[in-house]
C-alpha cells in the first residue's frame, strides 16, 4: 500500500494570489517602463518585436510581458520551497530582486536580442549586456516583490515564530 506523504511546502491558491501578481506586474512594469522610455528610449525597440516600432506598441507589449512574468513569479514563490522566504514584505522584495536578476540574464541579455534579430529589428549582440537594463530589471523585481507582498496581504515586518521554526 502506498503511503501518502503530506507536502512540506505550504502553497497558496485562489484568485487573491493571481490578482495580486497581475496588479504587482502592472505596477512594476510601469516603473520599469518609465525608465526604459525616458532614460533608455527603448520602447520603440520593444514594440518592434511585434511589428509595432512605436512607443505605444512598446508599452503594450512591455505591460503584457510584465504581467506574464509576474504570474510566473507568483507561481514560483507560492508553490516551491522559496515560499518560506516570502513570508515577510522584505523577504518578498528580496525574492523579487533575485527574480529581476534572473530576468536580466534570460530576457534582457538573450531573449530580447534573439527575438529582435529574428524579426529584423536588429542586429543586436547576443548576449546584449546593457548596464541600465540590469538596473531596470532589478527595479522591476523589487517593485514586483513589494507590491505583490502588500497586495496579497504579506505585510509582516519580521518572520513569525512558525517561520523561524521551519527555516
Amino acid at each position: 500500500m502506498a503511503q501518502a506523504y503530506p507536502s512540506r511546502i505550504p502553497t497558496e491558491t485562489g484568485s487573491r494570489v493571481w490578482t495580486a501578481s497581475a496588479l504587482a506586474g502592472l505596477v512594476a512594469g510601469i516603473a520599469m517602463g518609465l525608465v526604459m522610455q525616458f532614460v533608455m528610449n527603448a520602447m520603440p525597440l520593444i514594440g518592434a518585436l511585434v511589428g509595432q516600432p512605436t512607443v505605444v506598441g512598446g508599452w503594450l507589449l512591455h505591460l503584457v510581458i510584465s504581467v506574464v512574468f509576474a504570474l510566473a513569479f507568483a507561481a514560483i514563490v507560492t508553490r516551491t520551497s522559496l515560499s518560506r522566504y516570502g513570508r515577510t514584505t522584505l523577504g518578498m522584495v528580496g525574492l523579487g530582486l533575485a527574480y529581476g536578476a534572473v530576468l536580466t540574464v534570460v530576457a534582457g541579455w538573450f531573449a530580447l536580442p534573439i527575438w529582435a534579430n529574428a524579426v529584423g529589428a536588429g542586429p543586436l549582440p547576443v548576449p546584449m549586456v546593457v548596464p541600465m537594463g540590469i538596473v531596470t530589471h532589478l527595479l522591476y523585481g523589487a517593485v514586483l516583490g513589494g507590491v505583490y507582498a502588500v497586495a496579497r496581504g504579506t505585510t509582516e515586518s519580521k518572520p513569525t515564530d512558525e517561520a523561524k521554526m521551519t527555516a
